[in-house]
């Protein structure tokens, strides 16, 4: 009978032993990262748009240093907003400085995720920068969801356009005086459109150039901050600045 109880005592113990070494394996091999994706969104372009591209390479290097898989989707404006206040989205990967003034519930990430130059457009060749920045009476279109434009034009007269087509059409039609967007966002359309063939031409130097930061959901603050690290490091190694130069 006691060879018996030992017997059992010892079957019991090497379950109970079996079990927490099963536990110990489950926690030491999870993996590191439990959230699936972050989604990422990029307002008011295409998934052929350069942006889009430049984005999506941008983020598979920091997904690689940080160990979440990310995901990019492209989305109107005024929804990429909607969205990310719901939580819907986890982050809006571009944004300027001033959309924080109306979303002061977002994390900004500090470090530019680009720097964005921003060009006039004209039929009128002898137009100068200087005379747009102190103009009170230019007719200006702009892209809709574009946060500098109505700051930097503030006394102006600004047509909001839904697409960077749409802007140039504007120009060609008489409708808008100059037409104002980055160069970035404008490359894909430029490049399909021949400008010159419709009278309208680049002024040489940008009106500003403007960073660009990416706004995270306040639920995603620690996500924020990883992000924020990798972006900093692909800078450095040159990773960053090689995406630029092969993604035309």
């Amino acid at each position: 009978m006691k060879f018996l109880r030992l017997l059992l005592l010892t079957i019991g113990c090497i379950f109970c032993n079996t079990a927490t070494a099963n536990e110990t394996v489950s926690k030491t091999t999870q993996a590191p990262k439990e959230r699936e994706k972050i989604i990422f969104g990029l307002a008011g372009v295409t998934q052929k748009d350069r942006p889009f591209r430049l984005g999506a390479k941008v983020l598979k290097e920091i997904s690689k240093k940080t160990g979440y898989k990310m995901d990019l989707i492209t989305l109107p404006h005024k929804r990429a907003k909607v969205m990310l206040k719901k939580g819907e989205i986890d982050a809006d990967l571009a944004r300027i400085k001033e959309f924080s003034d109306n979303y002061n519930s977002f994390v900004m990430v500090d470090e530019p995720i680009v720097k964005l130059p921003f060009y006039a457009y004209s039929k009128n060749k002898d137009v100068s920068i200087e005379d747009i920045k102190s103009s009170k009476t230019l007719r200006i279109a702009a892209l809709r969801g574009q946060v500098f434009s109505p700051t930097f034009f503030k006394s102006s007269q600004i047509t909001f356009v839904n697409s960077i087509k749409s802007g140039f059409w504007f120009l060609h039609k008489k409708r808008a005086d100059i037409f104002v967007t980055d160069e970035i966002s404008a490359q894909t359309t430029t490049d399909i459109l021949k400008l010159e063939e419709l009278g309208i031409y680049k002024l040489n130097q940008p009106l500003a150039v403007v960073d660009a930061y990416t706004f995270f959901s306040a639920e995603n603050a620690d996500i924020a901050i990883e992000y924020k690290k990798a972006l900093i490091e692909i800078k450095k190694e040159g990773i960053y600045d090689k995406i630029f130069e092969e993604t035309k």
